[in-house]
């Protein structure tokens, strides 16, 4: 078994003014092995400070800083070099040096705790005609006393030095065994480059070998203003242009191109991801609950993911969306504050918060969605505070779909007063095109599709098995997302079908009626602002969604 595991017990740091004595300083390999190290540091307030990455691969980076700035071309410990604002900068590298990967794909994950589990998941995918590796990551962290352990236990297959190979098999793997598969990647030697700071506005050039930080005046942390333009929007084609605060760091991408990073307390983060996430205009403890499971994604994550990036997170989709300065509101702001530091544990593990955002009146336990093991803090239940018909308590059948989704009874989702309401009940026709045609692409062509059969649903009645009979033979669809791309993208699993076919018994379109958006596990946002709505509290509406947690203060 590998363990990258980390213990590391991160005491409140503050940040030591600069000095110019050359015996403390680091190398800067030093300073950039300390970028790829699960570690944490700490905020003058003493919030931890998240690295996020927002820009890679480019030749150049530019961003304007509205005040005055310091260039720490060997960190915090290091000579500065004050350069005025309100003039435009450019990072570049030049000297690149490639850095050297092996990238896996992750079939299965689970807590360390259960470990025990490692040899039967290990024995299925060499059923498979796999060889996996075990590999550990995370680590025990002590904040202010408090620890949390994120260590977690990856299955992976397919290690390789090409990552293009490694999505090919991700990509494969997902369309046979319906796995939502993710690139493990480690670093086998870190990338270089010669970074230079240059401007059109004044005659400055400053170079760093690997690492250089750009930081606003010490006490402006939270007040300064970098604009980045050319960022690649979350949602849709194209880029735009955000505002970030806290410090840029830059460093070389794995090619030896620029990475860019913003480095900023865990607290100011939250507040250009919740708008990202949720409606900005949702009751407060709607706004409460999704701070808090927003603040779990980042605490869960530290150690386990991106472990061969300089940065902890992506500010994009891959992690959470992170919009900078600009997207910042006054309600989800205050939510934030109003949660500072809180978390929701499962004994000493800071849980992965899933949500989607309408689970249609009944949730989704993990397992039917994702290849993994069963979470005790992600069971499906009935997203309801109402009294309902005693059968759908513990779980909805085939038999029972129909009516359920036929049902009035007052769920959640149903009464929220937000717009991904109407996402609660849907129907859609698609012509028999679209499930060839994704086939056809994945490489499971049965010919002309002749019979669609649902061999499988979860808890909640989700599909998360079909099996697909056409003129050239037959295939299997494997999981809720498959089942879901298989059709041109349905709003989710939870779904009855009616086939449609010709004078020779060919499909030709298929009908469904449905219900929900999104994968169905841990929080419904819909749901999560009806309860709201109803007067409940953050606290409550958490531990709806997540079984058996306690919501504790981390800092």
């Amino acid at each position: 078994m590998k363990i990258y595991a980390l213990i590391a017990f991160a005491a409140l740091t503050l940040l030591a003014p600069a000095t110019l004595t050359a015996q403390t300083q680091l190398s800067s390999n030093d300073r950039l092995a300390l970028l790829y190290a699960p570690k944490l540091n700490f905020t003058r307030g003493g919030d931890p400070l998240i690295r996020v990455g927002i820009v890679e691969g480019r030749k150049t980076v530019t961003f304007k800083p509205d005040m005055p700035i310091r260039v720490l071309p060997s960190g915090e410990d290091g000579p500065e070099i004050e350069l005025p604002g309100n003039i435009e900068y450019t990072v570049s590298a030049s000297e690149p040096q490639k850095g050297k990967y092996k990238h896996y794909v992750v079939v299965n994950r689970l807590p360390v705790a259960n470990r025990g589990r490692v040899n039967a998941l290990k024995d299925t995918w060499l059923k498979r005609g796999f060889i996996p590796e075990i590999i550990e990551v995370g680590g025990l962290f002590a904040v202010h006393g408090k620890v949390f352990d994120s260590r977690t236990v990856l299955i992976a297959v397919g290690g390789t030095n090409s990552r293009a190979k490694a999505r090919k098999i991700k990509q494969q793997l997902e369309s046979k065994y319906g796995i939502e598969g993710a690139i493990h990647s480690e670093v086998t030697r870190r990338p270089s480059a010669l970074l230079t700071l240059s401007s059109n506005g004044i005659d400055v050039k400053v170079k760093a070998r690997d690492v250089l930080q750009i930081s606003p005046p010490r006490g402006r942390e939270n007040t300064i203003a970098y604009t980045v333009p050319k960022i690649e929007k979350s949602y849709g084609k194209g880029f735009e242009t955000r505002r970030y605060t806290g410090s840029l760091i830059f460093a070389p991408d794995n090619d030896g191109t620029v990475v860019a990073m913003v480095s900023l307390g865990a607290e100011r983060l939250l507040k250009g991801v919740v708008p990202a996430e949720t409606y900005k205009t949702a009751p407060a403890a709607a706004l409460q609950a999704q701070a808090v499971a927003a603040r779990n994604e980042i605490f869960s994550a530290i150690g386990v993911r991106n472990l061969a990036e300089p940065y902890m997170l992506r500010g994009d989709v891959m992690d959470q969306v992170y919009g900078g300065v600009g997207v910042e509101h006054p309600k989800t702001n205050k939510a934030v504050d109003d949660t500072r530091g809180q978390v929701m544990f499962y004994g000493k593990k800071i849980i992965e918060a899933t949500y989607s955002s309408n689970a249609a009146g009944f949730t989704e336990s993990n397992e039917y969605v994702w290849d993994m093991e069963p979470r005790p803090w992600l069971r499906g239940k009935l997203d309801t505070t109402a009294n309902v018909p005693a059968k759908y308590k513990d779980g909805i059948s085939e038999a029972e779909l129909d009516g359920f989704l036929r049902s009035n009874f007052n769920t959640n989702s149903r009464s929220a007063p937000v717009s991904s309401a109407k996402n609660y009940r849907w129907e859609k026709t698609v012509p028999v095109s679209k499930p060839e045609a994704w086939l056809a692409q994945n490489n499971r062509s049965v010919g002309r599709i002749k019979d669609v059969k649902i061999a499988q649903r979860g808890f909640s009645g989700r599909v998360v098995r079909l099996e697909i009979v056409g003129t050239k033979g037959k295939t299997v669809v494997e999981r809720e997302l498959n089942a879901r791309r298989l059709f041109g993208g349905l709003r989710s699993g939870l779904f009855l079908m009616k086939i449609n076919r010709d004078a020779n018994g060919l499909a030709t379109s298929f009908e469904f009626r449905g219900g929900g958006f999104g994968h169905g596990v841990g929080m419904c946002q819909t749901g999560a602002i009806g309860m709201a709505s109803q007067g409940k509290n953050y606290k409550t509406i958490l531990k709806h969604y997540y079984s058996g947690i306690e919501v504790e203060r981390l800092y």
